[in-house]
């Protein structure tokens, strides 16, 4: 295994921890996976959070990782990484991201890749175009788990982004359904069953709700195993 690329369907439906998870598999193996989230917006660039829970779960020591290897482009605005940068008068450098990855293929190391945000979200602008999470999905050739949230509406959702990645030759492992709140509707108990069906698209999840972090870890790692088996195998 080369590398996975975590994405979403949309922001907030747990993508830090379902990369946490895999990269906490990863390490259970005897392996010593790296962690890459490019870009994070709306955190403190000398504190974030989600670069350092990817980098605490991979095991490697801060040494060995630095952040600037991590997340090599860090912003204070809550917002998409293009806006957040344009903000700030900065740019992604997606040659920067490129080295990132490069350094963890020639130390034969898996690689987990957390995108920012959901699939079409705008991330910089090259050769004149505004390119997203799905053209880095396409640039870094990996397979791609879609993250998406347990519950009304994520039928739709999963269906558009899987549809995307399929028109650009991305291939998919799994959707995973995580649950974000402690409270269903109706719809949660089909979510599965009805995205499979329309794609053809492997669904796990959505597994118990833990309130607590070990508990939510936990359990994606159990739901994860399989789809992770079917690449390290």
């Amino acid at each position: 295994m080369r590398g996975l690329f975590v994405v979403g369907t949309d922001t907030g439906v747990g993508k830090t921890e379902v990369a946490c998870a895999l990269l906490s598999l990863l390490a259970a193996r005897g392996l010593h996976p790296r962690a890459l989230k490019p870009i994070e917006t709306g955190c403190s660039p000398d504190h974030p959070e989600d670069a350092l829970a990817l980098r605490a779960a991979s095991g490697s020591p801060n040494d060995a990782l630095t952040l600037d290897r991590v997340c090599p482009f860090r912003y204070q605005i809550p917002a998409a990484p293009l806006v957040a940068a344009e903000a700030e008068g900065r740019t992604v450098d997606p040659h920067v991201i490129d080295a990132c990855v490069q350094a963890a293929q020639e130390a034969q190391e898996p690689l987990i890749v957390e995108a920012a945000g959901g699939l079409l979200v705008p991330l910089w602008r090259e050769a004149g175009r505004v390119e997203t999470n799905l053209d880095l999905a396409v640039r870094l050739g990996f397979p791609t788990l879609l993250v998406a949230r347990a519950g009304l509406g994520t039928i739709n959702h999963c269906a558009l982004s899987l549809q995307a990645l399929a028109a650009q030759g991305v291939k998919v492992v799994a959707v995973v359904l995580n649950r974000t709140t402690a409270p269903d509707d109706v719809s949660v108990g089909s979510n599965a069953r009805v995205i499979a069906e329309m794609t053809g698209v492997r669904v796990v999840g959505p597994g118990p709700y833990a309130e607590d972090q070990a508990g939510r870890r936990s359990a994606l790692m159990r739901l994860l195993t399989p789809p992770l088996d079917s690449l390290v195998s």
